[in-house]
């Protein structure tokens, strides 16, 4: 199975995981600054990444999601795919009994992102078996 970096993207901070198989698991939170693109490149690097899952919701977010996403395809040069992340973050807090405020925000942007990369698994898994 080819392994996934799932994306939460946010403007201060994205959300990472990393597929295990068929399991999404949270791996990390890094601040979206300059130096984002070089980090994402070194944890692809180092886990052996082949794929790029990005959630992406509707309205305003999306474009600046797109935006981001487009820009790391082409640093990584690796395939992109997105999912459907409205209310990803919500629901993670939720499970995770954590409520928004910005010291407990970082516990969940990986969790998130772990939310989304499952997502598309699923799909895939469905997909092989259909």
């Amino acid at each position: 199975m080819v392994r996934t970096l799932g994306i939460d993207f946010g403007t201060k901070r994205v959300g990472l995981a990393l597929s295990y198989g068929t399991l999404a698991e949270p791996h990390c939170v890094v601040n979206n600054d300059e130096a984002i693109f070089a980090h994402i490149q070194q944890i692809i690097l180092d886990e052996g990444v082949q794929q790029l899952i990005c959630g992406i919701s509707e309205g305003e977010m999306a474009v600046k999601t797109k935006q981001f996403a487009t820009q790391l395809h082409l640093y990584t040069k690796l395939p992109l795919d997105f999912v459907d992340e409205t209310l990803s973050s919500q629901s993670v807090r939720a499970k995770l009994g954590v409520r928004r405020t910005v010291n407990r925000r970082d516990s969940v942007d990986h969790f998130a992102a772990a939310e989304i990369l499952q997502e598309w698994l699923d799909m895939q898994s469905a997909k092989e078996y259909a």
